[in-house]
C-alpha cells in the first residue's frame, strides 16, 4: 500500500524537574524525587538503582494519584516513570491525563515539560517502528511471494525486523493515541506483513482515536489501500470467490473507482476460466460489465476496454464486444490491435463490409503485420469474394512462409529482362521488400510495395510471369 515513511524528528525529553512543594501529599512529594533519582542514576550506568528507584516512584506516584489527583504534576511524573519502565499503556494515559489537566487549569510552564516528555518517548518508539518497517522492506521486498530454500533467511530476517516494528509502533502509539501518523504506520506494518484485517482493524479504530488529529482524513485513504489491497490479495491467491465478494462490497462503497472495479473484472474473468457452458457465459459477462465500468472510469486505461471487450466476446456477447471495441478506437483512432480485433468481432457478426473497411486500416497502419492481412483475406473468403481473399492471402502466405532478401532492390533488379518481374520494376520502381517462398513445390517470388500499397507475385526467382496482384490501396466490397 502507498504510505509516508516519514521518521518524526527525534524529540530530546526536558527532563526539567520541578521543585517539590513544601504542601504537597508525601506519595508526591516522594515519587517525585525517585523519578529525579532514579533518572540521576541512569546517566551514572547505575542500572540496578535506577530500575528499583523507577518500580518505587511508580508505587508511590499511583498512591498519590489516588489520594490527590489534582496534583497534575505529578501525573506526568508518573506518565515519566512507566515510560523509563517501557509501559507504554500506562505511561501514556498518565501523560494524557496530566496533559489534559494542566490544559484546562491554563499552566502552561508545566504544560510543555509533560508535552515534550512524551514527544520524546513517542519519537524514540515511532523512528525505531518506521527504520525497521524500511530494514524489513530491505531484507524481502516481497514478503507475502513464497520464498525460495535459499531466500528463507532473507524472508525470516524481514518478518523479525516486522514484528519489532509492530512492537515500536503500538508502543508509540499507546504514549501517544491520537496520532494519526503513528495509527497509519502501525497499519502499514501489517498490510506490508499481508495481515490486512489487523491494518484495517487498527484504521478503523484510528479514525475515532485520532478524530481531534488534523491528518485523521489520511486514515480514510489508508483504509481504502488497504482493502483493495487485501482483495489484491485474495486475487493473487487465486481465491476467486472470497476476491469477488470482497471487490464486490468495495465498490458497493465507491461505485465510480475504476480500480476496484478493475479488480472484480480480473476476478470474475480468472473464476470465468474454471467454468463450463452457461455459469463460464455469466462470469465472462460480468467481467465485461466490471471492465467497461472501471474503462469509464479510467477511459484513457484503453487496457480496460480491451479486457472488457475480450470478456463480453468470450461471454458471446459481441454488440457488447463491438461496443467496447470502438471506445477504445475513439480514445485511440490509430491502434491496428484494436482495429484488428474489432474487425474480427464485426466478421463473426456477420458486418462484412465495415469488418473490411476496419481491417483494410489495421493493414495500411502496419504492414508488416503478416496477421491483419490473413484477417482481411478470412473476411473476404466469408462473405464470398474469393478473388480478394486471393490477393490478401498471398500476402498473408509471403510474410509467413518466405525469407526476406537482405536487398530487395539488388534482388528486383537482377529479374530478366522483358520478365513480368522486370517490367513491374520498370512501372513501380523497386520494392520495398522480396520475399521467396514455395508453395506446393512451386518456387515463388513476392515483391511488396507497402508505401504504395501493393504486392506482386511473381513465378520463379526470374520472374517470369506474374501469379498474382495485390492490392490494398483501397477498400473494396467485402461482396462481388
Amino acid at each position: 500500500m502507498n504510505h509516508r515513511k516519514t521518521v518524526a524528528a527525534a524529540v530530546a525529553a526536558l527532563l526539567v524537574v520541578a521543585g517539590v512543594a513544601s504542601a504537597r501529599n508525601m506519595h508526591c512529594a516522594g515519587g517525585i524525587q525517585y523519578v529525579v533519582q532514579g533518572l540521576k542514576d541512569k546517566e551514572r550506568g547505575n542500572t540496578e538503582d535506577y530500575s528499583r528507584e523507577m518500580n518505587k516512584a511508580v508505587d508511590q506516584l499511583v498512591a498519590c494519584a489516588n489520594e490527590d489527583p489534582a496534583d497534575l504534576e505529578a501525573l506526568g511524573y508518573l506518565g515519566w516513570a512507566y515510560a523509563e519502565l517501557d509501559s507504554a499503556g500506562p505511561a501514556g494515559t498518565w501523560f494524557q491525563k496530566s496533559i489534559d489537566g494542566l490544559s484546562a487549569k491554563g499552566d502552561k510552564k508545566k504544560l510543555e515539560i509533560v508535552l515534550n516528555n512524551r514527544e520524546s518517548y513517542w519519537a524514540r518508539a515511532y523512528n525505531d517502528g518506521i527504520k525497521r518497517i524500511q530494514d524489513a522492506q530491505s531484507a524481502w521486498p516481497e514478503y507475502t511471494k513464497t520464498p525460495s530454500d535459499d531466500e528463507k533467511a532473507l524472508k525470516q530476517e524481514s518478518t523479525r525486523q516486522y514484528d519489532a516494528a509492530l512492537a515500536s509502533l503500538t508502543r508509540a502509539k499507546l504514549l501517544k493515541p491520537a496520532s494519526a501518523s503513528t495509527i497509519r504506520n502501525l497499519a502499514t506494518g501489517y498490510a506490508l506483513m499481508g495481515r490486512f484485517d489487523e491494518a484495517e482493524a487498527v484504521l478503523r479504530n484510528g479514525q475515532t482515536e485520532a478524530a481531534s488529529d488534523s491528518s485523521v482524513g489520511s486514515l480514510a485513504e489508508a483504509l481504502r489501500t488497504v482493502r483493495a489491497n487485501k482483495a489484491g490479495g485474495l486475487l493473487d491467491a487465486k481465491k476467486f470467490d472470497e476476491a469477488i465478494a470482497y471487490y464486490q462490497e468495495l465498490a458497493q462503497a465507491e461505485p465510480g473507482n475504476g480500480d476496484i472495479l478493475m479488480g472484480l473484472g480480473s476476478a470474475l474473468f480468472n473464476r470465468a476460466n474454471g467454468k463450463q457452458d452457461a455459469a463460464r457465459r455469466a462470469d465472462f459477462k460480468l467481467a465485461g460489465e466490471a471492465y467497461a465500468k472501471a474503462f469509464a472510469a479510467k477511459p484513457t486505461n484503453t487496457d480496460l476496454g480491451f479486457n472488457a471487450a475480450l470478456a463480453y466476446q468470450s461471454a458471446g456477447e459481441l454488440a457488447l464486444a463491438e461496443a467496447q471495441w470502438r471506445a477504445v478506437l475513439k480514445q485511440t483512432p490509430e491502434d491496428p490491435e484494436a482495429l484488428s480485433s474489432l474487425g474480427s468481432t464485426l466478421a463473426d457478426m456477420q458486418k462484412f463490409d465495415e469488418a473490411v473497411q476496419v481491417l483494410n486500416r489495421a493493414v495500411n497502419l502496419k504492414p508488416d503485420n503478416k496477421t491483419y492481412f490473413r484477417q482481411l483475406g478470412a473476411v473476404y473468403s466469408k462473405a464470398g469474394n474469393n478473388a480478394k481473399s486471393t490477393e490478401m492471402l498471398m500476402v498473408f502466405m509471403a510474410m509467413n512462409a518466405g525469407k526476406e532478401n537482405a536487398d530487395a532492390a539488388a534482388t528486383a533488379k537482377a529479374a530478366k529482362t522483358g520478365s513480368a518481374a522486370a517490367n513491374t520494376l520498370a512501372a513501380m520502381g523497386p520494392p520495398d521488400k522480396v520475399f521467396d517462398w514455395e508453395s506446393d513445390g512451386r518456387k515463388l517470388q513476392t515483391w511488396v510495395f507497402t508505401t504504395k500499397k501493393q504486392s506482386f507475385t511473381f513465378d520463379g526467382a526470374a520472374g517470369m510471369t506474374l501469379v498474382q496482384k495485390s492490392d490494398w490501396s483501397t477498400t473494396v466490397a467485402a461482396k462481388k
